[in-house]
């Protein structure tokens, strides 16, 4: 099978022999529809090897970029990757998102420098630091709490007719014992995951579960009934071991999803009005109330209200950004976005001024401080924010938005 051209420029963009018309030319292919799955993977490379000191692009490749990208847009008075919509469509331009982002920061960089240089003998600008992968707090059936980001390696203890043990990695898991005696009923714990942190827990039959911040799942230390139960409060993606004799159950907000062995997130925070169940692999039925629904990989069942529930087709890698290290925002605004980075940077948000009603869109990395972040929408000239860092304990941590 031929190379094609967009596999051409794609292998120079990565060793560093692409030149400027080639940057524009790859930008012009991988914006258009058909190219589409060739570009999420595309941002996922990027994203997955960038850090904080790699720089993708030389000043004059950015510059090149900047121009085909403003051309492409119809504005050519967009600053950044976090701009507003529908200028350009979200879903037609991933790879322009992804060219955009590293464009955008490559030029906002010096500003940001220069924004933030300090005299000497003068206090550094407040920050504040990225959450942290392995936080979380594990309550046992008797209400024992342990902090899972001090506990070492090894056995923490035994639960029911179960070990739990924490790997070198850090991650939860459940190691069905049978020479254990087994417990007179159904033990559970509880994994909470706190403002600022994340965590991964294998359950006793080996399903896997990632949780974002601000999550909760309580679930048995060993499923002994003729379904697998847990209850979930915020976000997680689930890898389910496949037992068709004994189908896995979700609870969240009165709803269910249910699966025999399957991919999928869950997105079900209490203060969101909107949840979602985003199917990745299998197929997965969501039900509430006297409604239900069986959705297919590539779709989404939003639920929203007492027994609203639709489904629609959408990029589903889109519904783990945040398990695979960064923030997509897709035509949302500003108190939507506010909601999800303070529950990462652990901050109370406050407005003050006429916050409008502008949509924004983009993609950032997770792991950096709030104000590279937070500058990033600075940059389009809408809006402005003031980082408050709180006492030394971390309490009253606010970022002040503002128009």
């Amino acid at each position: 099978m031929p190379v094609s051209r967009i596999d051409i420029l794609i292998a120079r963009f990565h060793d560093k022999t692409i030149t400027d018309d080639e940057h524009a030319e790859l930008l012009g292919l991988l914006s258009q529809k058909e190219h589409s799955r060739t570009a999420r993977k595309f941002l996922k490379e990027i994203l997955d090897r960038q850090t904080g000191d790699t720089q993708y692009f030389s000043a004059d490749g950015s510059q090149a970029l900047w121009d085909a990208i403003q051309t492409k847009t119809g504005n050519r008075q967009r600053q950044t990757i976090i701009g507003r919509l529908p200028a350009w469509k979200w879903a037609g331009a991933a790879a322009a998102a992804c060219l955009l982002f590293m464009a955008g920061y490559r030029m906002l960089k010096p500003a940001r420098q220069e924004a933030h240089t300090v005299a000497q003998g003068q206090a550094q600008p407040a920050d504040l630091p990225p959450g942290k992968k392995n936080k979380a707090v594990l309550i046992l059936a008797d209400n024992t709490e342990i902090a899972l980001d001090a506990a070492g390696a090894g056995v923490l203890g035994l639960q029911g007719n179960a070990r739990i043990r924490k790997g070198r990695n850090g991650e939860i898991v459940y190691e069905q014992g049978d020479a254990l005696k087994p417990p007179a009923g159904t033990v559970y714990n509880i994994l909470r995951i706190p403002n600022g942190g994340e965590y991964t827990l294998t359950l006793s039959d080996g399903s896997k579960v990632w949780l974002n911040a601000a999550s909760q799942l309580r679930y048995p230390v060993s499923f002994t009934g003729k379904t697998r139960d847990v209850e979930l409060s915020g976000e997680a993606y689930f890898e389910i071991a496949e037992n068709r004799e004994k189908p896995f159950r979700v609870h969240f907000n009165k709803a269910t999803v249910e699966v025999l062995g399957t991919h999928f997130n869950v997105n079900a925070y209490d203060d969101d009005k909107v949840h979602a169940v985003t199917l990745l692999e299998g197929s997965v039925k969501v039900a509430k109330g006297d409604h239900s629904v069986l959705i297919k990989p590539g779709q989404q069942a939003v639920l929203a209200g007492a027994e609203q529930m639709k489904v629609k087709q959408v990029v589903a890698e889109d519904a783990i950004a945040w398990k695979n290290g960064y923030f997509l925002f897709a035509d949302e605004d500003i108190r939507s976005i506010m909601k999800k980075l303070s529950r990462w940077y652990d901050f109370t948000p406050e407005y003050r001024g006429n916050i409008g009603d502008e949509r924004f869109g983009g993609v950032i990395s997770k792991f950096r401080n709030a104000s590279e972040v937070l500058n990033m929408f600075e940059s389009t000239g809408t809006i402005r924010f003031q980082i408050i860092p709180g006492d030394a304990s971390g309490k009253g941590k606010k970022i002040m938005v503002m128009e």
